[in-house]
């Protein structure tokens, strides 16, 4: 039996002119991994090629070591699909929609769709058009978990919500965790929300995977380095990441092999999830 919930290996698919290239990494059972990456780096893409809603061109998606083509069945009552705009027609009422769907899964929960109905607050009896961006987004993230599936794609679930609401989502998923063979794809800009939950950090960009790493390992890997203008030198900037001109000098990534201690004019921070981001985006 293998331990891992999702496997891809040199996965490439195609969308017009934009292409994912020799995809890999993979979701241990038990794990949150965040997805991370800008506008336009390909995350919604590979999303869509893992569940075989587009085309792959070569490489393989392996879900608890299955192939979809096949295993249809039974790998997708195993996965739960969250999108960031909801994908049930909003003239409907939740309870029509879960009528509707519930009988496609086997595992699915009643008791549970109702608690968790009660405890976001959501009338089942009004119609989703009547939710806020919010809630809409709760009730999709309910009727992605309601049949218990090992796997769950997240596709920017907290987008548009407030702090209180994706502390809920956050929450939610946390509770979710309990169960130790469950895991989760957690696509999402919103860096800080992986801070407080994720295990493993995957970054895109351009189509091709940068790094797919544990958080911890790759917060301690980095430095933020802050340099006065007067001390920068070519041998300072051939190790900077991202670059970046201030006010006040230069900023850049530098790994923490970089001794930066006897150098005057240099002082370095600890980054969050989005510098990295931003400045291995930004990397030339």
């Amino acid at each position: 039996m293998t331990n891992k919930a999702l496997e891809i290996n040199n996965l490439d698919s195609h969308i017009g002119d934009f292409s994912l290239s020799g995809i890999n990494f993979s979701i241990e059972k038990g794990t949150i991994m965040g997805f991370i990456g800008k506008n336009g780096s390909g995350k919604t893409t590979l999303i869509k090629t893992i569940l075989n809603m587009v085309q792959s061109t070569s490489g393989e998606v392996l879900f608890n070591g299955a192939h979809m083509n096949g295993h249809e069945e039974t790998v997708k009552a195993n996965i739960g699909v969250v999108f960031d705009s909801l994908i049930y027609p909003l003239n409907f009422k939740p309870t029509k929609i879960k009528k509707m769907i519930s009988p496609f899964y086997k595992t699915f929960d009643d008791k549970k769709f109702n608690n968790l109905m009660k405890r976001f607050e959501l009338d089942p009896n009004k119609k989703l058009l009547t939710y806020s961006k919010g809630m809409q987004m709760k009730f999709g993230i309910i009727m992605a978990i309601c049949h218990n599936p090992e796997l769950i794609i997240l596709d920017e679930p907290t987008a548009g919500l407030d702090p209180i609401a994706r502390a809920d989502v956050i929450d939610l998923l946390l509770d979710l965790m309990q169960n130790e063979e469950r895991s989760i794809l957690f696509s999402t800009h919103i860096t800080s929300d992986l801070e407080k939950i994720a295990d493993y950090i995957t970054m895109i960009d351009n189509g091709k995977i940068v790094f797919s790493k544990g958080k911890d390992e790759m917060l301690d890997t980095y430095l933020l380095a802050h340099i006065e203008k007067e001390s920068m030198t070519d041998v300072i900037k051939s190790e900077l990441i991202g670059l970046k001109e201030t006010a006040f000098g230069y900023q850049g990534l530098c790994t923490n092999n970089f001794n930066v201690k006897d150098i005057v004019g240099i002082k370095t921070t600890k980054p969050t999830i989005e510098d990295i981001m931003v400045y291995m985006g930004t990397k030339k």
